[in-house]
């Protein structure tokens, strides 16, 4: 592990004048969007609070469209886009997880309020923006608070389209990190959720994703650093009632983990 530190370490002080440039410039770009949107989003949920729950995606998805222009990542190919617009609500996304960039695709494309840990909560001014736009909390080390949320994620993803990552962190395609049965439970507390599985494929996967041990200052310098990053996003086929009604939560998670890791091992 000591190795791969010194690697990563070494990468990072060898940019090029021009990544680095290119860096200081994204990371400004990006740190003066968020500043300058951060006050106007928290009076507009304020001021709209009872539509809280349906202005807040559309707010966080101009912001992420500008996010994405500003790390400069282009969306190659969509593939299926209208089968989340047939479906309409009560959508749950299920994708695998590369990058930080990822909030932003799915977000950009899709409107999605997202599952995220519960220190974001305690974050100036980003914490209570997504607290009003009704991002969902959890605390990953109680037992009693994954229930409370997979009560929650079925309650509310009928007004709404949410997002999870069951991956629980980043990694890069070869490390082949394995879905977590959890969040399937949800399919017996809401029949009628539909499941819709994305893959998100980087061009460049060993470079862009956020892998062991790269710190997030390391990995989102390499980000940065880049001129442009491309990213495929594949919509595959809902998964609903009808499909898991005589299966158990962890024969649907085999299901849709092999639904969207296929296309990312279909070169090896």
């Amino acid at each position: 592990m000591g190795k791969r530190i010194n690697r990563d370490n070494v990468n990072l002080q060898g940019l090029t004048p021009i990544s680095c440039i290119r860096c200081c410039l994204k990371t400004g770009a990006f740190c003066a969007v968020t500043l300058l949107l951060s006050p106007f989003y928290f009076f507009l949920l304020l001021l709209f609070y009872r539509w809280r729950t349906t202005v807040g995606p559309r707010l966080v998805q101009f912001y992420s469209k500008m996010c994405l222009v500003i790390f400069r990542v282009k969306i190659d190919h969509v593939e299926k886009h209208s089968r989340i617009h047939k479906v309409g609500k009560g959508i749950l996304i299920i994708s695998n997880h590369t990058s930080f960039l990822d909030i932003f695709v799915l977000s950009a494309l899709f409107g999605t309020v997202f599952v995220s840990k519960a220190e974001l909560k305690l974050y100036p001014i980003i914490g209570q923006i997504a607290w009003l736009m009704g991002v969902i909390f959890l605390d990953r080390e109680s037992s009693r608070e994954r229930i409370r949320v997979l009560k929650m994620i079925a309650h509310t993803c009928s007004s709404r389209i949410l997002a999870v990552f069951p991956q629980g962190t980043t990694g890069r395609i070869t490390e082949r990190l394995p879905f977590s049965r959890g969040i399937f439970k949800v399919i017996q507390l809401n029949p009628e959720l539909t499941l819709v599985p994305v893959t998100l494929h980087y061009q460049d996967d060993a470079e862009i994703a956020w892998h062991t041990p790269q710190t997030l200052r390391e990995h989102a310098v390499r980000v940065c650093s880049r001129k442009g990053i491309s990213v495929k996003v594949i919509v595959h086929n809902p998964v609903t009632f009808n499909d898991y009604r005589e299966k158990t939560s962890s024969e649907i998670c085999a299901l849709v983990e092999k639904t969207v890791m296929e296309p990312l091992h279909a070169g090896e």
